[in-house]
């Protein structure tokens, strides 16, 4: 079986933890409480095997409370 590594962390968002990250595993992430003042507030990452590279599909989430809003990079 093909692994991930850890995928990257969401701020103020929890994971459930887990040891071992597998192509086709499916992570879900959900704002800590009090952070979940912008849409979406929960996603999903998947891993995948995409032209022989391992990767997590992207989550666009953001949690925030509402004093730590995020800038435009």
């Amino acid at each position: 079986t093909d692994f991930c590594g850890p995928p990257k962390i969401i701020p103020h968002a929890s994971l459930s933890p887990n040891k071992q990250y597998y192509v086709g595993q499916v992570l879900h992430f959900k704002c800590q409480s009090g952070y979940d003042k912008r849409l979406p507030t929960s996603g999903t990452r998947v891993c995948k095997k995409v032209n022989g590279k391992i990767i997590w599909t992207s989550l666009d989430m953001r949690c925030t409370n509402g004093s730590d809003e995020w800038l435009p990079q």
